[in-house]
């Protein structure tokens, strides 16, 4: 007895097909929102040759009844409406747009009625269900009587949106749309897609905009298939130090672009597609030539623009001045615009903190190195006025004290230069900071400033860890101290208990102020400054502005004597 199951022969081919497991699920193939709807009824009459449609909504037991009337060629065998895949347009206009026919899906799953007219031949009309959509029922073609005259095709359709929500949903297909939209009597609002473009130009069955002064937001539609709006991920190109420059297409008759089926709502990647990206980008390049002013553009930007053949003009050499960073990297302001490069200019090319930085600053201003100093930009290397500055790689700095120099990272602790009775450590004799600068062709040379105020200890440490070293022949003034102070060490909580950044800075500024007067001022004249500051916090808002106030205090009394008020002038 044979016990092996019966099993059937492999077949010697396969084909394509569709099963028909797929034909009940047609109806979740597109979203069925108004969007969806009016966007393919929109296309189909375009593609029928309409002149026009007109749109109108009715109540109907509750809901609205939207019908969309075109005055195009019609259809000529209602067949074509749930033999999804297959379509009435000619073999040209297929090839051009890639018809899929199945557009009309967008009504499976709300149902519709169906009126057409061909300019030969009698009107019909077909009610449709989703159960005709699935193919589980046959759909009955009656008379048209009620056909569109003398030929066209009218969609109608039920819906429980309200009026505006319809309305929205209409404008936004037909806003880019090449034929004229009525609703109700009146023309809906058209905009050219490429409107306020500097620049346009054609390529392959596309139109090109050049957008100057315009950045794209994420997935924002760049592309205008004849009213249907979606993004393809065109290029934008952003100056040095200037607004972006965006471009957008329309599609004109570009069978080369592909785009997802059925519903287009993106493109798919295909080599055309890079092509056309690549296109878009020279686009921008020819616009920038045209401009009044060309924008300055990067190194790489600007060869990949030649190699395109096209000639943008190299910028001329200038930078933004250099300017130290902050603690407070959230309240961080722009930097002045780029200047013109003198001919001793330097590059800041080295990674300093907050504290560092601020020294730097303050020793190049009093040194008048400041004006030489510029930010460096790699977006420019390449450019040969770029590569052959000299810049700034690394700073060192050294502290004299009591004839003995030694580097800043080796200077002693407070504990262990304090003096006795608690006495505050002596103030150094010298600073001086050393800049490494290179040059071209591995050229390198030591600049030297003389400074008056460096930072000991850690970045980004509490006020009450920082430790100022100010020499001993400084000029510096407390509240000038305590303004460094806070740009090398502010930096504000973002923790939710934490009070307002307001309020943290005036808490670190006044604390500031404090270690500033301990530092630089005797203490006879620390006491007395330090009075000043907590008279005027605390009392400032309670004296009169037309009168001067004595205050007395002694043995735990205080005294307050009023000045007479002044008379008026």
């Amino acid at each position: 007895m044979n016990d092996t199951p019966n099993v059937s022969p492999l077949p010697k081919r396969v084909r394509a097909r569709i099963h028909e497991g797929a034909l009940h699920r047609v109806t979740r193939m597109y979203t069925a929102r108004l969007a969806d709807v009016f966007t393919e009824a929109l296309q189909n009459s375009r593609r029928a040759g309409a002149t026009r449609l007109i749109v109108t909504i009715e109540e109907a037991s509750g809901a609205q009844a939207v019908t969309i009337a075109d005055d195009g060629a019609g259809i000529a065998d209602p067949v074509v409406l749930l033999s999804f895949g297959e379509n009435g347009w000619s073999e040209e206009l297929v090839r051009r747009e890639d018809a899929a026919g199945m557009g009309f899906l967008s009504l499976a799953r709300r149902g519709c009625t169906v009126a057409s007219r061909t300019p030969s031949g009698a009107g019909w009309r077909v009610e449709l269900t989703p159960a005709h959509f699935r193919g589980e029922a046959e759909a009955e073609v009656l008379s048209g009587a009620d056909a569109p005259e003398p030929h066209g095709t009218a969609v109608r359709f039920r819906t429980e949106e309200n009026r505006e929500v319809i309305r929205r949903a209409l404008e936004n297909a037909a806003r880019h749309y090449p034929l004229p939209v009525m609703l109700d009597g009146g023309p809906l609002p058209h905009r050219d897609f490429l409107e306020n473009a500097v620049y346009t130009e054609s390529w392959r069955g596309l139109a090109f905009g050049v957008f100057a002064n315009r950045s794209r937001y994420r997935d924002e539609p760049d592309l205008n298939f004849h009213g249907l709006v979606l993004p393809v991920r065109l290029p934008t190109v952003h100056p040095v130090d200037g607004p972006a420059w965006s471009v957008r297409a329309d599609v004109e008759d570009c069978p080369g672009l592909e785009l997802v089926l059925p519903a287009r709502k993106e493109a798919v990647e295909t080599p055309f597609l890079e092509e056309m990206r690549e296109a878009a980008r020279t686009a921008i390049y020819r616009a920038m030539v045209q401009a009044e002013t060309a924008p300055v553009i990067a190194f790489e930007e600007w060869r990949r623009a030649r190699a395109a053949g096209v000639e943008l003009p190299e910028p001329s050499p200038a930078l933004r001045p250099w300017r130290p960073p902050v603690a407070d990297i959230d309240n961080w302001l722009a930097g002045p615009s780029p200047e013109p490069l003198p001919a001793d200019a330097l590059l800041m090319d080295a990674e300093l903190g907050p504290p560092e930085a601020q020294a730097l600053w303050r020793a190049a201003e009093r040194g008048g190195t400041a004006p030489r100093l510029f930010e460096s930009d790699r977006r420019f290397e390449g450019y040969p006025w770029y590569d052959a500055l000299p810049r700034v790689t690394d700073v060192h700095t050294d502290v004299a004290l009591g004839g003995e120099a030694r580097p800043l990272e080796d200077y002693r602790t407070p504990s262990d230069r304090s003096g006795p009775s608690g006495e505050p450590p002596p103030r150094p004799d010298a600073i001086r900071m050393r800049l490494d600068v290179e040059g071209p062709e591995d050229a390198s040379e030591t600049l030297a400033l003389d400074a008056d105020l460096v930072f000991a200890g850690e970045a980004w440490a509490w006020l009450a860890d920082v430790e100022p070293l100010v020499t001993a022949g400084s000029a510096i003034e407390p509240a000038e101290l305590a303004d460094v102070l806070r740009d090398a060490w502010f930096s504000p909580s973002d923790e939710a208990e934490a009070d307002s950044w307001e309020t943290q800075r005036a808490r670190f500024e006044e604390e500031a102020l404090h270690l500033a007067i301990g530092l630089l001022c005797s203490e006879e004249e620390a006491l007395r400054r330090t009075i000043a500051c907590a008279v005027r916090r605390e009392l400032f808002w309670l004296i009169p502005k037309d009168r001067s106030v004595t205050i007395t205090v002694r043995g735990g009394a205080v005294g307050v004597d009023l000045a007479e008020e002044e008379e008026s002038p």
